[in-house]
């Protein structure tokens, strides 16, 4: 009984450090939505290639696909690096 306790716990305890460090990774790689210049809507990332690229951006601008801030499905947000 007191083996099948002690699973228990460390079970939890490893699920809540893989939590808290997936979290923690979200949260550093999210570009804040002030960075962001939209452009159109998108599926995934690969829709934003295109649209954050030159002319209208230079090279190094990143297209992320992210959920539009007016809860109205995704658009590309273009962030510089």
């Amino acid at each position: 009984m007191a083996l099948s306790k002690l699973r228990l716990i460390v079970t939890l305890l490893v699920c809540c450090v893989l939590v808290t460090s997936q979290s923690k990774d979200v949260r550093e790689n999210a570009i804040h939505p002030s960075q962001c210049v939209f452009r159109g809507p998108c599926n995934s990332h690969r829709n934003c290639k295109s649209q954050c690229g030159p002319p209208d951006f230079p090279p190094e601008t990143i297209g992320f696909c992210q959920p539009s801030p007016r809860g109205h499905g995704n658009i590309c947000c273009c962030a510089k690096d």
